[in-house]
């Protein structure tokens, strides 16, 4: 029987070249924290063309929806997001201050829409955490060099549902108690407790946590997005969500390869 899937087995061979162009030197050498030449590069091409994506969006929804149009911080959250997401895939470095930028801007936007609970993920959590992950990843591997990308084991795996719903109910009550203004109280919490956990294993590198941007955080985002109004968001998710899977893709092939760079020089 054939099992073999040659769409997947093409972006992971593609994956590989790429990864092996980029960061020859991953395993023995700190990163910048600004980058490397060729990341900084990435990243503006990258800015570049997440600022037309958001461009072409909001000019569509001037055109045939105006009451849809997204507000400036809405707009500038939107862009820097989903700038900061397209190189995260690729293991830049300069997704970590670009995603700081992202966090404070839409934890504002949040806010103002009364998705409180998207709002304290933003502020309390997000942002410490890019700040940590800024330095993790340029000097928190072994011998202060490039972090490595790295599997959870088969325990912490099996640990990683109930954390998460027991997350959810935390979070749900603390929202319902405190807040409110609050709306769709346990969805917006679900998707916060996903995403608290998603972003400490992206931050630690683990394949796994694209997994978790996959389903608990992208698929339901999107329809809570939907539900309060917050289209522009929507489609950003809907972007996240095809991005997730490529960064699932290529953060496998990172491993193997890095796995394959080890053994070598053994």
């Amino acid at each position: 029987m054939v099992t073999a899937r040659p769409h997947a087995n093409e972006l992971t061979r593609r994956a590989r070249r790429s990864i092996a162009a980029d960061a020859p030197d991953a395993l023995v050498a700190a990163a910048p924290l600004l980058g490397r030449p060729h990341e900084r590069r990435q990243a503006a091409r990258a800015g570049v063309g997440a600022l037309l994506v958001c461009l072409a969006y909001a000019a569509a929804m001037r055109a045939f929806a105006p009451e849809l149009t997204p507000g400036p911080v809405e707009f500038a959250g939107t862009w820097t997001s989903l700038w900061c997401v397209w190189i995260t895939r690729r293991q830049n470095v300069l997704s970590l201050p670009i995603g700081i930028v992202s966090v404070v801007l839409m934890g504002a936007f949040f806010w103002q829409i009364g998705l409180v609970g998207q709002s304290l993920l933003h502020y309390v959590y997000y942002l410490p955490v890019q700040v940590l992950g800024w330095w993790a990843w340029t000097h928190g591997g072994r011998g202060a060099t490039e972090l490595a990308v790295t599997r959870l084991s088969a325990r912490v795996r099996l640990g990683v549902v109930p954390v998460v719903v027991l997350a959810t109910v935390v979070v749900g009550r603390v929202l319902e108690s405190g807040f409110g203004q609050a709306v769709f109280t346990y969805w917006d919490a679900s998707v916060v407790a996903a995403s608290v956990v998603a972003q400490l294993l992206l931050t630690a590198k683990k394949v796994e946590s694209w997994w978790l941007w996959i389903g608990p955080v992208n698929v339901s985002a999107i329809g809570l997005y939907l539900l309060t109004g917050a289209y522009m968001f929507m489609a950003l998710y809907v972007v996240f969500l095809a991005n997730a899977y490529v960064g699932l893709v290529q953060w496998r092939a990172a491993r193997e390869l890095q796995v394959e760079r080890v053994a070598a020089a053994a």
